[in-house]
């Protein structure tokens, strides 16, 4: 496991991943410490390497693009800094149609199981699925 140090807070906000996360009254340390605590687990493999201070690290890369799509969907006005806006419903990929006055609104047929389809919500979460295909792939990263 990573400890989550306010030096590690302070490289997430100031990388291109967390710069959206950047503003402190919006998004307070505790919150973003959260975001990479969970970050932290989802990378808490030997495939992922081990956690540097470098932009190539692929452990870094994965914890900080999981921490901003976790912070993307847990706090819907995009600002944490207002605990009641966080939306107990799971939001998966949906679609609606309007014709008229009728409308519909339909989950969209996934090609990928529930956890992943979450991860596809946002750029943060896709660039996590591609970057943990690999380290699902191949050799591990020392």
């Amino acid at each position: 496991m990573t400890e989550i140090t306010p030096e590690l807070i302070a490289a997430y906000r100031s990388s291109a991943q967390g710069i959206a996360f950047s503003d402190i009254n919006k998004w307070p340390d505790s919150v973003v410490e959260n975001a990479l605590i969970e970050a932290d687990t989802e990378t808490d493999s030997s495939r992922w390497g081990t956690y540097q201070d470098n932009a190539r690290n692929f452990k870094r890369r994965g914890m900080f693009y999981y921490a901003s799509h976790w912070l993307a969907v847990t706090y819907l006005k995009q600002d944490a800094s207002d605990p009641t806006a966080i939306s107990p419903i799971a939001r998966l990929n949906v679609a609606s149609k309007s014709v008229g006055d009728e409308s519909v609104t339909y989950r969209v047929g996934s090609i990928q199981t529930t956890e992943n389809d979450f991860l596809s919500l946002t750029i943060y979460g896709v660039e996590f699925l591609r970057l943990r295909g690999r380290a699902a792939k191949g050799a591990m990263v020392v």
